[in-house]
């Protein structure tokens, strides 16, 4: 009887141990919150959509004692705010926003890649515009800022079309789709979902490719990356293993995307073939980010040049 006692009473003390312990460790490692963000809605987010679904940033985490909270940011400023408040560490969106928020001051870098795909610009099925130099005299549509709206300034060029000789007109995609269904504007230059809604639903189609690219991009808080290291790291390292993923399981991927982004299946199928998920942060894209850097500066939307190579991106390119 007393050897039971003094068993049960060793356990219990054991026990209480372990658990004092835990609870030690969770106060001095825990109340850790990383804030990761997006920009909207848009398929090329795919591999941080899957691990934010299957919760691989949280499982990750946890034995940091960090946990993983989430935002989608509807305007491009409200991002840089955030960054510069430090009300987020990480946002996917395109490399613009990141160029932008870089210029005014703002301690924020380029670390990783989810995709990059063609820009592409929509015009009403029964249109009479069949390609880029159609566009002459017409009105379109795109967010101010935007690696679409350098999309369309390049596709004008490269089709010899001065930029006073159409009326561009700035409107988030919200907006540009009431305006583009109802036959306000002529054009809307716009990312997935967007535009494989408006095929789908029979109200666009799209203007034969030219050579804009719009890289979709993993933005950093430089002080977040300094101080929590081992942190974004994990974070980094769960990315790139949802990248892995979601080539290797395409079907499942696009399920996972529909639902996170309430879109109908058949559109995240008709835009995941457009997207090149094995993108990764070599020269060609760094030059490319550089083109819209310059282009940020040319049209005032930035009073200062970025140097978008051991800046911006100071890191060694990924081949």
């Amino acid at each position: 009887m007393m050897k039971k006692f003094l068993k049960n009473k060793v356990l219990w003390l054991i026990m209480s141990l372990a658990l004092i312990t835990s609870c030690n460790t969770a106060t001095k490692t825990g109340n850790k919150v990383v804030l990761i963000g997006s920009f909207s809605k848009a398929v090329d987010y795919a591999p941080y959509l899957v691990a934010k679904s299957k919760h691989w940033f949280e499982d990750s985490l946890k034995a940091k004692g960090t946990k993983v909270e989430y935002k989608e940011f509807q305007t491009l400023p409200s991002i840089n705010e955030a960054f510069a408040t430090k009300k987020i560490d990480i946002v996917f969106e395109a490399a613009p926003p990141a160029i932008i928020g870089r210029a005014s001051g703002i301690n924020i870098e380029i670390k990783d890649i989810s995709c990059n795909l063609v820009q592409e610009i929509l015009v009403p099925v029964k249109s009479n515009i069949q390609t880029i130099a159609d566009l002459k005299g017409k009105t379109i549509a795109v967010l101010a800022g935007t690696s679409s709206h350098y999309g369309v300034l390049k596709l004008l060029k490269d089709n010899n079309i001065n930029p006073k000789d159409v009326q561009i007109i700035n409107m988030t995609p919200t907006d540009a789709k009431a305006a583009f269904e109802s036959g306000q504007i002529n054009a809307w230059a716009v990312w997935p979902p967007f535009v494989e809604q408006e095929e789908i639903a029979g109200t666009g189609r799209t203007l034969p490719k030219g050579n804009a690219y719009i890289n979709s991009i993993m933005a950093v808080r430089t002080d977040f990356i300094k101080k929590e290291s081992s942190v974004f790291n994990t974070i980094d390292n769960v990315f790139n293993y949802a990248k892995k993923w979601i080539i290797e399981n395409p079907d499942s991927a696009i399920m996972i995307v529909s639902k996170q982004l309430n879109v109908p299946v058949a559109v995240i199928q008709k835009a995941w073939p457009n997207l090149n998920w094995n993108a990764r942060l070599n020269e060609k894209v760094i030059d490319d980010i550089q083109a819209k850097a310059d282009f940020l500066k040319k049209i005032g939307k930035i009073q200062n040049s970025i140097i978008v190579k051991n800046g911006l991106i100071p890191i060694v390119s990924k081949k």
